[in-house]
């Protein structure tokens, strides 16, 4: 009997608090925006703003929303029980816009939200500009490339591959295999340290991370989103975190 009271007390409870927030977001001329990412940090639950800059999105009090949106410095808003009554207004700042020099800065974040907001726009614009030009990027690294594997090449192909005695070889013993493995994780380890290279520790401690659990935090993330290797290789570190934060609460729940 006591369990069906408590059970009907959280029922009623959640029922209460769980309510559907709406707001509109705006820039600092109060004009509206649209096609913001408002983000819960807690559910993982998403919204955009529509051609009103207006959203509605579910959320428990005390709950973090994120808004997101390219030029635009990230903002963030922690729920309140004035939000519920009302219509919930945000403004968001546009971030800088302009580049001084062409050079490749020495961005590394600090946790400061507004000042690597700005900072993350000049290292992406330069990133930009250096492949609008053609600037090339740095020599890959000098490997052997391993033998093709029937699902990159088809059944016949592989057959026909295997008519070399070096292929055979490395396809019989396993070196073929081997090799792809260590360029794999060859590639992940890079991949990591291309992050914590322009990431202070700081910033990954402010997210409840650990910096022990930093580089496993991050080989998690690249597994769950394989894009973050394409906005690597594209010098988006803007974008590399954006989609870290999306991996951050299934860390976090794992």
């Amino acid at each position: 009997m006591f369990r069906l009271l408590l059970f009907i007390v959280l029922s009623f409870s959640t029922s209460i608090y769980a309510q559907q927030v709406s707001g509109r977001v705006m820039d600092e001329e109060q004009n509206a925006i649209p096609a913001v990412l408002v983000f819960n940090m807690k559910t993982e639950q998403k919204a955009y703003t529509n051609i009103n800059g207006e959203f509605t999105i579910s959320t428990l009090l005390n709950e973090e929303l994120r808004f997101i949106r390219q030029g635009f410095e990230r903002s963030s808003k922690i729920v309140s029980t004035s939000d519920f009554n009302g219509n919930l207004s945000m403004t968001i700042i546009r971030s800088v816009q302009e580049i001084e020099e062409v050079k490749i800065p020495a961005v590394r974040l600090t946790g400061d939200l507004n000042q690597d907001s700005r900072n993350l726009t000049k290292f992406d614009k330069v990133a930009q500009l250096q492949r609008e030009v053609g600037v090339p990027g740095p020599p890959e690294k000098p490997r052997e490339t391993p033998p093709p594997t029937i699902e990159q090449v088809g059944v016949l192909s592989y057959a026909l591959s295997n008519i070399n005695v070096f292929t055979l070889y490395k396809n019989i013993s396993g070196d073929a295999r081997r090799m792809r493995q260590l360029y794999k994780y060859e590639d992940l380890q890079d991949k990591i340290v291309w992050i914590r290279e322009k990431v202070d520790d700081d910033y990954f401690i402010k997210m409840e991370i650990p910096t022990v659990k930093i580089s496993e935090f991050l080989q998690y993330s690249i597994g769950v989103k394989p894009e973050i290797g394409k906005y690597i290789k594209a010098g988006n570190l803007s974008r590399v975190l954006f989609v870290l934060e999306e991996t951050l609460p299934q860390y976090l729940n794992r």
